[in-house]
């Protein structure tokens, strides 16, 4: 049962008027039992007000009335309305709706710039990629401040410790004769850009540079490098000529894609999934390698191509032996520097890596 105070209220005031009056009509004859009696009425009806007063908020709507709370989501139900605020439905008389904002718990916190250089150790199925999209870097960023990951950028090991720059650019470390006028020719940049970084805390550009110290390079570049293995030298099939028209050599998903630092791609899969001759020609290399690739087959097209096919579990073929385009040659793993079974299947020209989504249907 809901006590409707507005209604002792008025019955309250009613009555203490009723005693005023009457105390009016009879003065002469009850003028201290009236005037008493009008005082304790008053009393009575000032000590209600205050005690309704101290009530909270939501007790006192609930004393002067029935309320119902309801979000506007119950709501947008049955009216299609967004749900935003909330709505508060009083019925006290005459209906009204009270509209507020309904609270938010979640505060989104914008993202901020790193302030220092920090580390990372590689996970299972790291790529430089994905390292550097987890940090908001370039990948050649990540290959620039590693000096073990330039000549091999695609090889990650798991559980190698890279530094991660708080910018783009390049990790120099200082040598005798370094300036900074060199430095900003050798990286193809501005001298002021690495005066004024602030994470070089450069104070004199006119001081000569100390050996040993680390500079961040802001957007500097470097050269890319190909590698190369040892090739074939024996006797090569006659009729060992590609036709320049590339297959995929295996199944499974693009893991890393071709960019700066790793010119190739990487397609992702269970150890042991077959891996095939992208066209025809012979193996000019079948074995392993110490520079990364772990068991590595390379074919020679003949024609001015070769294909690479990296991180082998096992190979059927070898060196000098023709292979026709389709043809199995080896087992999809994970040997060498690799952080999850793949192959590394690059397409060259005249020595050069080039895009092999170029070529791939």
């Amino acid at each position: 049962m809901v006590w409707r105070g507005t209604f002792w209220t008025h019955a309250i005031a009613a009555f203490t008027a009723r005693v005023w009056h009457w105390n009016g009509d009879r003065q002469g004859k009850r003028p201290l039992i009236g005037r008493m009696t009008g005082h304790i009425a008053l009393t009575v009806l000032l000590l209600f007000l205050a005690g309704l007063s101290r009530l909270p908020a939501g007790e006192a709507r609930s004393a002067a009335s029935e309320a119902e709370v309801f979000t506007l989501s119950q709501a947008a139900e049955a009216t299609q309305a967004p749900a935003h605020p909330v709505l508060r439905r009083s019925h006290s008389g005459a209906r009204r709706t009270v509209i507020v904002r309904q609270a938010q718990p979640h505060t989104s916190i914008p993202d901020r710039p790193r302030e220092s250089i920090i580390t990372y150790t590689v996970q299972p199925g790291d790529t430089v990629q994905s390292i550097a999209a987890h940090f908001g870097l370039q990948p050649t960023t990540i290959l620039w401040s590693n000096p073990q990951l330039e000549k091999v950028p695609d090889l990650l090991r798991v559980g190698e410790v890279l530094t991660i720059l708080p910018i783009d650019g390049v990790y120099h470390t200082v040598e005798e004769g370094d300036t900074l006028a060199s430095l900003a020719e050798k990286y193809q940049v501005e001298p002021e850009a690495i005066a004024d970084c602030p994470f070089n805390h450069i104070r004199d550009e006119e001081a000569p540079l100390r050996a040993g110290t680390k500079l961040i390079i802001p957007n500097g570049t470097k050269p890319y490098e190909p590698h190369y293995v040892t090739a074939y030298a024996g006797p090569i099939p006659e009729d060992a000529v590609g036709s320049g028209i590339f297959r995929w050599p295996t199944s499974g998903y693009i893991s890393q894609g071709y960019w700066y630092g790793h010119r190739a791609i990487d397609i992702a899969n269970a150890v042991g999934t077959a891996i095939v001759a992208a066209d025809g020609g012979y193996v000019s290399f079948a074995g392993w390698t110490d520079i990364g690739y772990g068991y590595l087959i390379v074919i020679d097209h003949n024609n001015g191509y070769q294909t690479y096919y990296a991180h082998l579990s096992n190979i059927f073929v070898q060196e000098g032996e023709q292979v026709s385009a389709g043809q199995v040659i080896g087992a999809m793993g994970s040997t060498g520097n690799s952080t999850g079974p793949h192959l590394h299947f690059e397409i060259r020209y005249h020595g050069y890596p080039t895009n092999p989504f170029i070529y791939l249907p």
